[in-house]
């Protein structure tokens, strides 16, 4: 091998040694944002959020500890919904979500104190698409047309706002979320569906392949909220994380939990069925925050920040 060709594959082995160390640095610093506003450190995580997904808060004042306020944050606004905040050591700590179908641009965050005065920080929300998808089902289960199907569909409606206007403020995660199946993922979170042809609500959760009677475990600590039949989502599960986070687990053909229960992650909470509106056996797990379905795999990445104190990290600093 002449000096020449030699040289020109060290520089490029170089070049392709250093652009690895320098993406692999920078995917080390990913973590929280810092702000500072008005006396607050303000931090939030992701830095890159899109339609789907959760944003996780926290915030301390730099003046004085926060035991000692009285004006201390009751709720933050982010695109016209309203999300939960914590105490959480000397600060509060939060989840708000992104809608599916939000236009890219950058949103208004403001937190609230109880003397009118409050935070707003700007957020930027980029662009994803998540693609479509079509399905046949049989056509009640399309456009359901008899009076007892719109009636059970009425009032499962009805249960479900009930159990998601629930949840407490404590959060009951003791680590990060984890997917309750391991298998292939038949249908990702987001796709714009259409069943028979017309257009319906998006993918709120992701599809796992599996047989009939495979043991599905919780995907965190939790409560029980709901353990029944409904009439699109079969015979479901939901658990409450607190914080307005809830896990769904859906078209299960059998449910080895009650309401209130309090499950662990790993535990057996049913077994994969096709109950409900579906094409095959599979389970669709979802994960909602206050009202907002958020991807389930990036919630995964994404709740590890509920269990820390970004003020005592340094991962965020760049």
């Amino acid at each position: 091998m002449n000096k020449k060709l030699s040289l020109s594959l060290f520089l490029g082995l170089f070049f392709f040694v250093s652009l690895f160390c320098q993406t692999s640095a920078k995917a080390e610093k990913e973590g929280f944002v810092s702000v500072s506003q008005l006396n607050y450190e303000i931090f939030y995580a992701p830095e890159n959020l899109r339609p789907g997904q959760a944003l996780v808060v926290a915030l301390r004042s730099l003046r004085v500890k926060s035991e000692t306020l009285d004006q201390n944050p009751l709720k933050m606004n982010f695109i016209e919904r309203e999300f939960s905040l914590r105490k959480l050591g000397d600060g509060w700590q939060g989840v708000a979500a992104v809608p599916l179908g939000t236009r890219p641009g950058s949103y208004k965050l403001s937190i609230k104190f109880k003397d009118g005065a409050g935070l707003v920080l700007p957020i930027t929300v980029f662009a994803h698409d998540y693609g479509e998808q079509r399905l046949t089902v049989p056509k009640e289960m399309a456009t359901p047309m008899l009076p007892e199907n719109l009636k059970k569909i009425n009032r499962d409606r009805q249960n479900l706002r009930r159990i998601y206007a629930s949840s407490g403020t404590a959060l009951l995660l003791d680590e990060e979320v984890r997917p309750p199946l391991a298998s292939k993922i038949t249908s990702p979170f987001g796709l714009r569906r259409l069943f028979n042809g017309k257009p319906r609500a998006p993918h709120g959760g992701i599809d796992f392949r599996a047989a009939v009677g495979v043991p599905i475990v919780a995907a965190a600590k939790g409560r029980v909220a709901l353990a029944e039949e409904l009439y699109y989502s079969g015979n479901l599960v939901i658990i409450d994380h607190g914080l307005d986070i809830f896990t769904l687990y859906m078209h299960l053909d059998k449910i080895s939990c009650c309401p209130g229960d309090i499950v662990h992650p790993g535990q057996i909470i049913g077994t994969v069925g096709s109950s409900g509106r579906v094409t095959g056996p599979h389970l669709h797990w979802g994960v909602k925050v206050a009202g907002v379905f958020v991807d389930p795999l990036r919630f995964v990445t994404d709740s590890k920040h509920l269990l820390e104190l970004p003020w005592e990290v340094e991962k965020w600093q760049k």
